[in-house]
Formats: structure tokens, C-alpha cells, sequence
């Protein structure tokens, strides 16, 4: 592989991982939030409205990094990979104008729900907090459909045979329902773990409680999607299926490990939410569903190295959709990663300060 698509690789891969950790955090905590600012207006419960924000704060602090990233995300693929991204234009334009369209309601809806806070009817606020939480997950209802189309062409293999524009048929796609309804489940799972870590440092069990209630419930809801996703790539993506079961298989059993430490864990801290205590363990589980989600992302992005797109048993490499307007000098590839990497450093450290100093530790009273 010529050495400056290699980086553009990498770095496209860490950029995915990145978003998907951040995106995994805000669709997840923004049906927490959602769920309780409806049940304040209910049930006029005031510890229900303050929880809501508390985890309102987390979304915006996450929605902020995860923009980011599909910004760095765009960057690479317009500079490294062109042909791929003039391909899926051509070929995926509902997704990906599904997924711009969820996004062009999120963002609205966050700023909506955050500065008409206690200046509107409840029950119009708790609304604009639902839309705002299920527009979340039509984000990976677009992008997730090109993910099945480059382990799995469909809507794309029409295209390039007939040079018409497929339209809705990569929903069509067998790996695409397996691998959304993973992300769907998996997302709010996370979002749950990692409020009900955040809560923990804030003293609160009940708080703790209502995240663990979502993320054991969604994880267990896993143990029926992942295993339909894994074994739909075992039929469809042969390639990958068996990357993963090789030299990625390291990285499969600490994942499978992690999800097993994730339930066990999860489970007995609920058990002591329930009973108004909270478990030391409840603080790890945040930071391990986050790992556990960056283990399965680089599953499916690394796995197909050194291809970008897999057709069955077979797989095209990277280099193929590479840049066909220039060359990049490797000068200008060695800024790029050394930018990449300052920013996983800076945005990491920024994370950090922003959840669990100020957003969590720091939350005033409504």
C-alpha cells in the first residue's frame, strides 16, 4: 500500500473510532435525558427534571466532540480516499442525506431544548427533547448503510451495473439491519453506563440507578443482536468474518470479555442502586463500555485492512479509491498525523475536564 494511503487509512480509521465513542455517549445519554425531562412533567418529580439535566450536560459536552470528529472524518475522506467518497455520493444518497437530515434536526433541537429550559410548557419542552433524542438515531440509519454497502455492495453493485442511482435499496442490504440494530442497542447501553458512572460521582444512587436500568437492559439486548450481526458477516462478508476470527481474534475475545464484565458488573450494581448503594465497580463501567465500543469498531474498520471495500471473499484495496486529482507530498501526510495525534491528545484531555470536572461535579440546582 503506497505509504501516504496507509496514513490516510489509519487515520481515517482512528477518526471513525473517536466518532463512534463520542456519538455512542450522545444518542445514549440523550434518550436518558429525554425518558426523565418526560417523566418530571408526568409526574412532577424535581429530582427527575435535575437528573434530565445533568445528563442533558453530558450530550452537549459529547455531541461537541463527536462533531468534531465527523468533521476530521470528512477531511480524510475528501483528501485521502475521493473516489470512495465521489462512489458513495453517486450511489448513497438517502443514507447520507438521511443522516444529514437527523443531523440537521439534532442540532437545532439540543439548542432548543437547553435554552428553553423552565421558559416553556413543560410538556412542549419534554416534545422538542424527544425529537431531539430519536433524530439521534437517524444518524446511523444513513451512515450505517454505507458500512453495509463496503462490506457488502448492493445498492452500490446495482449502480456500478446499471449506472442508475439504486435509491432506497441499500436498506435492502442483509448486513445493514443486523449491524444497525448492534449500533442501536449498543449506543444506548453505553449511554446508560456512562451516566450512571458520571452519577456516581455525584453521589446520587437513584441517578445510578436509571443509568444501569438502561445500559444492563440494552446489553442484554445484545446478546441477540451481536451474535445476529457476527453470523450475518460469516454469510455475507466472508473476508471480514474471517479477519476478525484471525489476527483480530485477540481483540474479539478481550471484547466478548469485556461485554461479559460489563453485564456481570452492571448487574450487581444495579442490585445495590436498587438498595440505595452504590457500587465501587459503578465508576469502571463508563470508561468499559466506551472501551468496549472502540474494541468493536476497530473489529469492523481494521478487519478489512488493507481493503476499503469487501466483496465476499475478495476485497479492494484502499489504494483504488485513493486520491486521483494529486499526490500528496509525505511532508504534508506527516503534518496531518502529527495533527491527528495532537488532537486525540488535546480532545482527550478536554473530555475529561468537561465531563467529570465541570459537568458532573459542578451541576447546579434547577
Amino acid at each position: 500500500m503506497n505509504p501516504a494511503v496507509f496514513i490516510g487509512f489509519v487515520g481515517l480509521g482512528l477518526a471513525v473510532t473517536l466518532h463512534v465513542i463520542f456519538v455512542s455517549m450522545t444518542i445514549g445519554t440523550g434518550l436518558l435525558a429525554a425518558l426523565f425531562r418526560w417523566k418530571a412533567y408526568r409526574e412532577s418529580d424535581p429530582w427527575a427534571e435535575l437528573f434530565a439535566r445533568k445528563v442533558f450536560k453530558v450530550l452537549i459536552v459529547s455531541e461537541l466532540f463527536s462533531g468534531v470528529w465527523g468533521t476530521i472524518i470528512t477531511v480524510f475522506l475528501a483528501g485521502f480516499f475521493t473516489a470512495v467518497t465521489t462512489l458513495a455520493t453517486n450511489t448513497l444518497f438517502i443514507p447520507i442525506a438521511i443522516a444529514i437530515a437527523s443531523i440537521m434536526i439534532r442540532i437545532p433541537t439540543i439548542a432548543i431544548s437547553w435554552y428553553t429550559w423552565g421558559k416553556i410548557h413543560p410538556r412542549t419542552h419534554s416534545l422538542v427533547m424527544w425529537v431531539m433524542a430519536l433524530s439521534g438515531f437517524g444518524v446511523p440509519f444513513g451512515f450505517r448503510a454505507i458500512f453495509a454497502e463496503i462490506n457488502h455492495p448492493v445498492g452500490v453493485a446495482y449502480y456500478l451495473q446499471t449506472g442508475h442511482n439504486p435509491g432506497f435499496m441499500p436498506y435492502s442490504n442483509p448486513l445493514f439491519w443486523t449491524l444497525y440494530l448492534h449500533t442501536a442497542t449498543a449506543v444506548i447501553s453505553t449511554g446508560g453506563f456512562v451516566a450512571a458512572s458520571l452519577l456516581a460521582l455525584d453521589k446520587d444512587p437513584r441517578g445510578v440507578k436509571a443509568g444501569l436500568l438502561l445500559g444492563v437492559g440494552f446489553l442484554a439486548a445484545q446478546l441477540i443482536f451481536g451474535p445476529l450481526y457476527y453470523f450475518s458477516l460469516d454469510w455475507y462478508s466472508p473476508l471480514l468474518f474471517k479477519a476478525v476470527n484471525g489476527e483480530f481474534l485477540p481483540l474479539f475475545v478481550i471484547k466478548l470479555a469485556a461485554v461479559v464484565a460489563l453485564l456481570a458488573l452492571g448487574f450487581v450494581s444495579y442490585k445495590a442502586a436498587r438498595a440505595g448503594v452504590i457500587s465501587s465497580y459503578v465508576k469502571w463501567l463508563g470508561p468499559l463500555a466506551l472501551f468496549t465500543v472502540a474494541l468493536g469498531e476497530i473489529l469492523n474498520d481494521g478487519g478489512r485492512y488493507p481493503n476499503l471495500v469487501i466483496l465476499g471473499d475478495k476485497g479492494l484495496s484502499a489504494d483504488l479509491f485513493a486520491n486521483f486529482y494529486m499526490d500528496i507530498p509525505m511532508p504534508a501526510v506527516y503534518v496531518i498525523l502529527a495533527f491527528l495525534i495532537l488532537s486525540i491528545v488535546v480532545f482527550t484531555m478536554a473530555a475529561f475536564y468537561a465531563l467529570y470536572r465541570r459537568f458532573i461535579a459542578e451541576v447546579p440546582e434547577v
